[in-house]
């Protein structure tokens, strides 16, 4: 893939947010200043950092597609998300391992899994 201007920008904005960032909030870095991206550029640059897997689009359910960078070592996370302010926290644990492995032995290849907590956070109860 080409580095562009446009995609070393958002490559710097998914740098400087360890949360998962939404399209919208994108826009509101790049594509309010001089020579910025419309919201259109800016979903067709996620939509190829997903496909060259950079990139993890996320949905809790709000309607709301958020991404955030894959982690070069393969490693991955879960998330804690605050049902009133939408606050997004990872988790930085997965022993899911005995579950894969069940999994497995039913026939199934490739596997992933998503495992996302709801809840009220402490500035929200």
């Amino acid at each position: 893939m080409k580095l562009t201007q446009q995609r070393m920008q958002m490559l710097k904005v998914l740098i400087h947010h360890p949360e998962p960032v939404s399209a919208d909030e994108i826009f509101k870095e790049v594509g309010s200043k001089k020579d910025g991206m419309d919201l259109v550029t800016i979903y067709r640059i996620l939509k190829k950092f997903e496909e060259a897997n950079l990139v993890s689009r996320l949905e809790f359910g709000d309607g709301v597609a958020r991404f955030e960078l894959t982690l070069e070592s393969g490693h991955h996370h879960h998330h804690v998300i605050c049902r009133q302010c939408q606050r997004v926290e990872p988790l930085h644990l997965c022993d899911l391992d005995a579950h894969t492995k069940i999994v497995e032995a039913m026939g199934y290849k490739q596997l992933s899994h998503r495992l996302d907590f709801f809840g009220l956070c402490s500035q929200c109860q």
